[in-house]
């Protein structure tokens, strides 16, 4: 009687687990060969095609067709967002720039806050697999991008972060490739904000590449203008898109705390990116009770408030080992950034793990200690002329951020200078609004 597993014989169930593994081989060779720069290119290439084919389905006005003058909105593809209060300052950033309607592309529906004075005029277009890269089943949200984009006088990406394909290679290459899509439809292209790591994703260089000759490339700092200048790509350099918005909004919890006592006050922030790689909580915590052992008051202020790489989880832990509770404030909310403004406005310095924290801080001239992080601060810090007050994350921090606190409180003149800056780093900021000759779309 032949062995059995179940009701099968062991030659059947053999031959079914080859088949099983014979099938993920495949599918992991496929899906190789889509995510290789020229799969993405191809995918790309026939969704273009196909959009240009496609029928408008957006209603036109009585007796208009597709000129300019039939153009009433622009359209913004967002970050990620969900809980980033640097997301959340870039997108309100460009709605204090950007007057008029606007249809505001976001992978989840509530992940910004649309400010209550812009609710009137801002749609969201719900796109989850689109704004996150995803190529599979995306078509419909193809589609409905494509409406917007045919009605569109411009089509902006708040490029962040995201852009070199350090985080995602296919969430780069969609955003570059939809800014040439925007193109095709007659809408101005343009990307926003951007930094540009020492080590790129091929791909998404490429895809960068072909944009920039049919969109306005906006980098947002020195440095990453000098790597893209390398690369044969060209970009106008600009700043931040947050330097581009102010106003300040007192969040009444914050208020009260800082009331209670004249001291100084130091912001200090915690970073769950950073902590996923390094546990720099002790070095933390040792640096909080030198602050507040010098007569210092500390704000444990969480930047990103979200599942995978929560701030709000890392400072809790620091304010729960600090040895002076009564001196130290945990933010347990996401403040929103005319709060983060009013709040760091009032502060005698920042240390942050999050780049959008110390840029909140310096457009109110607060000096900040800005941890490391993916090539990206260290453009911000030359604009500024704040080199040296940028550290790395490891080991040792907590000795070397007291260190530089410690020069920073001594260099009489650093707010002036930080403020002398300003007015130039904020023009930047504004070149990315500034109306300008289109790049002449290219045929598909």
């Amino acid at each position: 009687m032949p062995i059995t597993e179940g009701a099968r014989t062991v030659p059947a169930v053999a031959a079914a687990r080859r088949e099983s593994r014979l099938r993920r081989g495949l599918y992991a060779r496929a899906r190789q060969a889509l995510l290789s720069d020229a799969g993405l290119r191809l995918v790309h290439a026939v969704e273009r095609m196909r959009v240009l084919a496609h029928p408008r389905r957006l209603p036109l006005r009585r007796g208009s067709d597709q000129r300019e003058q039939d153009r009433d909105r622009d359209a913004v593809m967002l970050p990620a967002g969900g809980g980033n209060i640097g997301d959340q300052a870039m997108f309100e950033a460009y709605l204090a720039n950007t007057p008029g309607d606007v249809v505001a592309v976001m992978r989840d529906a509530d992940a910004y806050v649309i400010p209550e004075e812009d609710r009137a005029r801002v749609r969201v277009l719900h796109a989850p697999l689109l704004s996150g890269g995803t190529l599979r089943g995306r078509w419909g949200e193809v589609c409905a991008l494509a409406d917007q984009l045919r009605a569109a006088r411009s089509f902006a990406v708040i490029g962040a972060d995201i852009m070199d394909g350090g985080y995602n290679r296919a969430e780069a290459v969609t955003r570059a490739e939809m800014l040439r899509l925007a193109r095709r439809l007659g809408a101005d292209a343009r990307l926003l904000g951007f930094s540009w790591g020492q080590k790129v994703d091929s791909a998404a260089s490429a895809a960068l590449a072909r944009a920039a000759r049919e969109a306005r490339l906006f980098v947002r700092d020195p440095i990453s203008a000098e790597r893209l200048d390398r690369a044969g790509i060209a970009a106008v350099e600009a700043a931040d898109l947050v330097f581009a918005a102010d106003g300040e909004r007192e969040p009444a919890d914050v208020s009260a705390w800082l009331a209670q006592l004249p001291d100084p006050v130091v912001i200090v922030n915690l970073s769950g990116l950073i902590e996923r790689r390094t546990d720099l909580v002790p070095e933390f915590v040792a640096l909080i009770d030198r602050l507040t052992a010098e007569g210092m008051r500390v704000v444990l202020l969480p930047h990103c408030l979200r599942d995978a790489d929560d701030d709000l989880a890392v400072c809790r832990r620091a304010g729960e080992a600090a040895a002076r509770a009564d001196r130290v404030l945990l933010v347990e909310r996401a403040l929103r950034p005319a709060e983060v403004r009013w709040l760091t406005a009032r502060a005698d310095a920042v240390v942050t793990g999050r780049m959008h924290l110390s840029i909140l801080a310096l457009g109110q001239g607060t000096p900040v200690v800005v941890l490391r992080t993916r090539g990206k601060v260290e453009g911000l810090a030359r604009m500024f002329g704040l080199e040296e007050y940028t550290l790395d994350p490891a080991p040792g921090i907590g000795d070397e951020a007291g260190t530089a606190l410690a020069d920073l409180f001594a260099d009489t003149t650093l707010r002036e200078r930080i403020g002398a800056r300003l007015p130039h780093v904020r023009a930047l900021a504004q070149r990315q609004f500034a109306p300008d000759e289109r790049p002449s779309a290219a045929a598909v």
